[in-house]
């Protein structure tokens, strides 16, 4: 699998776009997600949970030429870990705006209502699943639930602020690290991700990376679920547990060996 002809001129149009989004992807994580969208390692929907104000609905939907992408969002703030809004009550007039001035409104299939809402209906075949919505566990587990079994074979998945909540960071951990389903994986700033693998047998030459990524990242849990500021030793300890977790750029060569290459 090569990269797709004029990616990287692409990619560096959305990134030039994206940047005037308010939002909470950082240049690295915005060049990975480009990435997901642009290179389908499967066929299926493109399924973006949280969306916010639309900065990672334009950068995938930059990336898929075409292809249309599947967004979910009331656009309130009925969780503790979301965006503060600051008074308004809803993002509805800032997405709107965004996705029409930045050209994609017409490959951009948006529900405004929530997660579980959706799935009541749901029944299409998804190739990349981009979860970024309630960041409590139960909230993160119930994306999970309600539509990882909808992966096809070899469809990735990702997971946004591993690093920095208790939702993505258990689910990440319990239902991707420890399963049985799941092959190649790692975290690019602050999103982890892994490819679904329908044979087990694959899957299993991927357990002892996973775990060993495990055990790092699991170091964190103890601080990232306390309701204690993170301030003082506390955050010190934080920092350095961190940065021992492997989690800096990937190039898109190498991340596209790591899901065709190895696998087959």
């Amino acid at each position: 699998m090569k990269l797709p002809e004029g990616f990287n001129n692409a990619l560096n149009d959305a990134l030039n776009i994206a940047r005037g989004i308010e939002g909470y992807l950082s240049d690295r994580e915005m060049r990975f997600l480009f990435l997901l969208g642009a290179c389908p390692t499967t066929e299926g929907s493109v399924l973006e949970i949280g969306s916010f104000k639309g900065k990672s609905t334009v950068i995938l939907a930059k990336a898929l030429k075409g292809e249309k992408i599947v967004a979910v969002d009331p656009l309130t703030s009925p969780s503790i870990t979301d965006p503060d809004l600051k008074g308004k009550a809803s993002a509805w007039d800032e997405f709107e705006k965004n996705i029409k001035n930045t050209g994609v409104e017409n490959v951009v299939e948006f529900h405004q209502m929530f997660s579980h809402e959706l799935a009541k209906d749901w029944q299409r075949n998804i190739r990349l699943l981009w979860i970024d919505g309630d960041h409590t566990y139960k909230g993160t587990k119930t994306d999970f639930d309600l539509f990882s079994g909808f992966l096809k074979d070899r469809a990735i998945i990702a997971f946004h602020d591993v690093l920095g909540f208790i939702g993505p960071l258990r689910v990440f951990l319990e239902d991707i690290l420890l399963s049985d389903r799941f092959g190649s994986s790692g975290l690019v700033g602050t999103i982890g991700w892994a490819q679904y693998l329908k044979d087990k047998e694959q899957a299993l030459r991927y357990k002892e990376e996973k775990l060993k990524l495990y055990l790092k990242l699991s170091r964190l849990m103890p601080i990232v679920s306390s309701d204690r500021a993170l301030n003082g030793l506390r955050r010190l300890k934080y920092k350095f547990l961190r940065s021992r977790i492997p989690h800096s750029g990937l190039s898109p060569e190498k991340w596209l060996s790591k899901v065709f290459g190895e696998v087959d």
